[in-house]
């Protein structure tokens, strides 16, 4: 015959994976309508550029949203020459980002911390992890780096890399030391750099760079840019620096976890679901077919 305390031990697994399913449900519930709500929320910072300036680096003539800014880049004339093109691209997408101070300003309040209705994988590494380039993150899709619109030159760069892509124009992103950069192949075959971050066309290709560093600086200068601003992009110029395909090459395990995280970010909690309500109603065709009735 069988015992009492044999019994109990039998009914001690079941009470366990009922327990964890449970749990599961209850976070899969959580996590969803943290997704959920996210989907109602922005992932700029109210008044961005407009009642914060004193925390810009530059301070914007006109502040354009996230949709003015797709809507822009949208309406690129492809039909362009790709000299063309490619420097009102580089245009759009200086207009499209507010430069901040990245290190210094407040990480929650200007979503670098991914919020965590945004991603919370994101947000989870951000927080916990100790890893700075997850405390104030970069996107690598460049639209969520238009939608945040908070950016600096690795930002401006990865943004002109990825439309130029788009229109099948050769192009490749330039990092010094302290600055990055884009070159892209003219309808001549030439090469030209582009600097999105200041929306100025430097007139050179890469080759040339070191010995027109002169030309160089009257780019900006025209542009209004300040003296001491201008030598230190001179002298970071002067550096060594690495070459990137795209934004892929340039930001590879970042490009990847991103994409992946995004989509696992709604793959997790419903498989969660699914799991716990189909072990819930295995639970009970079985409880009805040991009462004798299986329907």
């Amino acid at each position: 015959m069988e015992d009492d305390s044999d019994k109990k031990m039998r009914k001690q697994p079941k009470l366990w994976i009922q327990g964890l399913a449970i749990i599961s449900l209850v976070v899969a519930l959580v996590l969803m309508g943290i997704n959920i709500y996210g989907l109602t929320q922005p992932i700029r910072k109210p008044g961005l550029g407009v009642t914060d300036q004193d925390q810009l680096r530059f301070v914007p003539k006109q502040i354009w949203s996230y949709e003015d800014s797709l809507i822009a880049i949208n309406g690129l004339d492809a039909s362009l020459p790709r000299s063309e093109f490619a420097e009102a691209a580089n245009q759009v997408v200086n207009q499209s980002l507010i430069h901040i101070d990245w290190q210094k300003v407040n990480p929650v309040e200007y979503r670098q911390l991914v919020p965590i209705w945004e991603n919370y994988f994101l947000w989870g590494i951000g927080m916990f992890s100790g890893l700075p380039q997850f405390e104030r993150y970069h996107y690598a899709n460049y639209e969520r780096n238009i939608e945040r619109g908070i950016g600096i030159c690795g930002d401006a760069s990865t943004i002109l890399s990825s439309v130029l892509d788009q229109h099948q124009i050769p192009n490749r992103i330039v990092s010094f030391g302290g600055h990055v950069i884009v070159e892209y192949e003219r309808e001549d075959g030439k090469p030209q750099l582009l600097d999105p971050d200041f929306g100025i066309s430097l007139g050179v290709p890469l080759d040339e760079l070191s010995e027109r560093l002169e030309h160089v600086r009257d780019r900006y200068s025209a542009a209004g840019y300040s003296a001491a601003e201008i030598d230190d992009l001179i002298s970071i110029y002067q550096t060594d620096f690495a070459l990137f395909d795209n934004t892929y090459h340039f930001m590879t395990l970042r490009y990847v976890f991103e994409n992946v995280s995004y989509v696992a970010k709604w793959i997790v909690p419903l498989s969660l679901i699914s799991l716990s309500l189909g072990y819930f109603a295995w639970l009970r065709r079985k409880q009805r077919a040991k009462n004798g009735n299986p329907s």
